[in-house]
């Protein structure tokens, strides 16, 4: 690096993010789907959230995204994925979404909200993921599935597992 050259801090001053915040909300053999027609280009269907504002955190944000979008009074529970996003320009900004369970009760519906931009909420079958979700957000849902099953937390990259074959990532040993 020259001297005089104008450098910027990451560290005061870091390239923009985008952080997602999304729930996997189950019940029974379902999971709670959503539409999100202003990024049909992107995943027309997806899981539940969006992007977390300035100064907010991640629970925070998505507990407000799940309140304003659904009619869902719900907190975030145990952090099942990290996925790291690449920019694609154009389309979005580089990124990272975290994935939350999130419970609800058996007798609440969600409701899409006319202030909520998404088309649909629907309860899908499991083994009817692929015709709904594109493939980076398929393998998410699927990474955000088995991260619940066995308790650990998924580290992906583009919806793909990272560190060789494992499908999620445990404590170090």
């Amino acid at each position: 690096m020259s001297h005089g050259q104008d450098v910027s801090d990451w560290f005061t001053d870091p390239p923009p993010r985008r952080v997602g915040v999304h729930a996997l909300i189950t019940r029974g053999p379902k999971l709670l789907g959503v539409t999100r027609p202003y990024r049909q280009s992107i995943s027309q269907w997806g899981l539940p959230g969006g992007s977390v504002a300035a100064n907010e955190l991640r629970r925070a944000g998505l507990s407000r995204h799940l309140a304003t979008r659904l009619g869902l009074q719900a907190t975030a529970g145990r952090l099942l994925v990290i996925d790291d996003v690449p920019e694609k320009p154009g389309q979005h900004r580089e990124g990272t979404n975290y994935v939350y369970q999130v419970e609800i009760p058996d007798d609440v519906e969600p409701t899409v909200t006319e202030v909520g931009g998404f088309g649909e909420a629907k309860w899908i079958d499991r083994d009817q993921l692929g015709h709904f979700a594109v493939a980076h957000s398929l393998r998410r849902i699927q990474q955000s599935l088995l991260a619940a099953k066995t308790g650990l937390v998924a580290e992906l990259f583009l919806g793909d597992p990272q560190y060789g074959s494992q499908a999620v990532s445990g404590p170090a040993a």
